[in-house]
């Protein structure tokens, strides 16, 4: 039953060689017993037999070992011919089905001398406990040697299973113990194999060895319900991967919707699971079940997100006290959801407690140290540390060592101290490997696209402003100008509807450099103009630089956010603001981002309707663009410019 290493390591290469070492002592003192052995013509034709049935080895791929249908005969030829002879065939029988296999030095040197060193240890064991001569020289003795035949089998089973256990441990790095449960099951077929090598030698006490022939049947039903029994293990293993795969597609499904509701990128999610099944081992989490939950609920612990109304979701400011109660609610709605799926690991617990702080003041029970799920004191460790050190469209992201200031500031209070530090000690080492297929990036790129397109029918069928005939204006100007007008006449006009449909507001349209790192404020109308001139915005940053890397609109906010510490008297009036981009397709041409001084602006019909215009604006900007440079636009698909917006 050896091992099929895949891969060498100094500590396996160590121990084959120690093993062959071993070995080859072992098959020495088997060369020199069987000098002395007599009836040399019998025990090679038994020899024979066994490797011609050797031949038929049944692999057990859950430990990546092989099992044989001769044990018994092995364990026959022990009892009739002594260690010498059984030792030689066993060596040899492991040396031929590697050669064949075509099999690595090192493997078949495992194999032959290990079989070699269980066996010759096995035989002894028999003749110690039986004390008496191999049984082809006194057949007599065959009715003394029951408990012999057990004891060897026994130590047969110990020494195989375990040098195999030890090379599977060693190749693998899974704990011994681990790897041991694997073969303890197969300890019954060595007690039947020693119950059939008695048989054997009973048979051959009353008949002679030519009963044998008799007995090659038996051998064959043997092999045939060991191949059966096995490939209904093999079924059921199968079966548990397929089932575990569909399980863990599933989840990575379901969080990629969610992410892109969400204005998450997909590689959020997947970092934050890195880094918590990193710090769930570093931490001594061993359990298979709990660890599979960690894996599922790091991807899936915003789920409740889908319940929250995506003003709230993605607003790029402080949320409101009101607000804040309704973001709660997606930790119990999201571990609701959750127990619909009926997952065998308990992923619930963890979706609905990854908000709990340690001293109890955390949603949505209160609960406080080690009450909180092991799986939830992880999660909301490494979901705060990603979310830190990823950009918002309200600020820039964190250097490490400052997240890891922040976590260690709440260590005892929000975050289990314990979690903290292993974290501190390990995030740095652990690998971080995001992928996505072109197929997600579609399919994310059309979940993004409904919800920017789904509001504009409504808006676009009535309003109740009696600006229906202003808007077809706005689009009749918008086509005319996408022939021989420049992009300042576009512009002119523009912004005199878009001050028509909201009045007193300040607007600017923010255009791309030929760099097409940073946007600048090509135009500029309303009572702050002047100041706004010249004004420039680097992708990426601020709102109006998220709202050209992601194609997301944002609908009064902050100025403050987009205007940044600037304290003139003009731009420090300013104090809401709504960001929509001009986009063709997936293309973004530029921003028009509109200021305000009072609030409640950007609230109304009126602010939506400049979301409906914006695609015909961006249409008219992009054609005169191109007459006028070539080159229009920005592409958020090849810069990979979508930007965290987690809570």
């Amino acid at each position: 039953m050896p091992p099929a290493p895949s891969r060498s390591s100094p500590a396996l290469n160590a121990y084959v060689a120690a093993l062959a070492v071993t070995g080859v002592g072992v098959l020495a003192a088997a060369g020199f017993a069987v000098t002395s052995t007599p009836s040399p013509v019998r025990w090679l034709a038994f020899a024979a037999l066994v490797l011609v049935l050797g031949s038929f080895r049944l692999t057990f791929a859950g430990v990546a070992a092989n099992i044989a249908i001769d044990d018994a005969l092995l364990l026959a030829m022990a009892m009739l011919f002594g260690p010498g002879p059984v030792t030689l065939t066993i060596a040899a029988s492991g040396l031929m089905q590697s050669w064949r296999r075509g099999q690595s030095p090192q493997k078949i040197l495992f194999n032959t001398t290990s079989l070699a060193i269980a066996m010759w240890g096995a035989s002894h064991v028999f003749f110690a406990l039986a004390h008496v001569k191999p049984l082809a020289e006194d057949m007599r003795a065959v009715g003394t040697v029951v408990l012999p035949v057990l004891g060897m089998a026994s130590a047969y089973f110990a020494l195989n299973a375990g040098l195999t256990a030890c090379a599977v441990a060693l190749e693998t790095g899974q704990p011994l113990f681990r790897v041991w449960r694997h073969f303890r099951w197969l300890s019954v077929s060595y007690v039947a194999a020693a119950s059939v090598a008695f048989c054997l030698v009973l048979l051959i006490q009353q008949a002679s060895f030519l009963a044998l022939l008799l007995v090659i049947p038996i051998f064959a039903i043997f092999h045939l319900t060991l191949r059966a029994s096995f490939g209904r293990a093999e079924d059921a293993r199968r079966h548990v991967a397929e089932v575990d795969r569909l399980y863990h597609s599933t989840v990575e499904t379901l969080a990629m919707a969610i992410d892109a509701k969400d204005d998450v990128t997909h590689s959020h999610v997947r970092r934050v699971q890195a880094y918590a099944m990193a710090l769930a081992k570093a931490v001594g989490v061993t359990d298979e079940p709990t660890l599979k939950a960690i894996d599922a609920a790091a991807l899936l612990h915003d789920t409740g997100k889908l319940a929250v109304p995506e003003h709230i979701l993605n607003k790029p400011g402080k949320l409101t006290s009101a607000e804040f109660e309704k973001m709660k609610l997606h930790a119990d709605i999201g571990a609701d959801i959750l127990s619909l799926v009926h997952f065998p690991y308990p992923v619930e617990p963890i979706v609905r407690c990854h908000h709990e702080n340690w001293d109890g003041t955390g949603y949505p029970r209160g609960l406080s140290g080690d009450a909180i799920p092991i799986g939830a004191r992880i999660l909301s460790v490494v979901d705060c540390f990603d979310a830190l050190t990823s950009d918002r469209p309200y600020r820039g992201k964190l250097s490490n060592d400052a997240a890891i200031a922040i976590l260690r500031d709440r260590s005892g209070v929000m975050y289990d101290p314990a979690i903290v530090e292993t974290f501190v000690a390990i995030f740095q080492s652990v690998p971080i490997d995001i992928e996505t297929t072109a197929e997600q990036r579609e399919v994310l790129r059309r979940i993004s696209a409904t919800k920017r397109d789904g509001d504009v029918p409504a808006v676009a069928q009535t309003s109740p402003f009696g600006v229906t005939h202003d808007l077809l204006t706005f689009v009749s100007l918008a086509r005319l100008s996408s022939g021989d007008a420049s992009v300042l006449d576009v512009l002119s006009i523009a912004s005199n509807l878009v001050s028509d449909i909201l009045p007193g507001v300040t607007g600017a349209w923010y255009l791309a450099q030929e760099s097409k790192d940073r946007l600048v404020v090509a135009d500029a109308f309303g009572p702050a103009s002047s100041a706004l001139t010249g004004y420039s915005i680097s992708i990426g940053e601020r709102l109006t630089g998220w709202v050209a890397s992601t194609g997301q609109p944002i609908v009064d906010s902050d100025a403050a956010l987009d205007l940044g510490l600037r304290t003139d008297a003009v731009t420090s009036a300013l104090r809401r603001c709504m960001s929509v981009p001009l986009a063709v397709g997936t293309s973004v041409v530029g921003v028009l981002t509109l200021y305000a001084t009072e609030s409640d602006v950007f609230t109304g019909e009126r602010a939506r309707l400049v979301q409906v215009i914006a695609p015909h604006l961006a249409i008219a900007i992009n054609a005169a663009l191109t007459a006028e440079h070539g080159k229009p636009v920005l592409d958020r698909q090849d810069r990979n410019l979508r930007l965290v917006s987690a809570r």
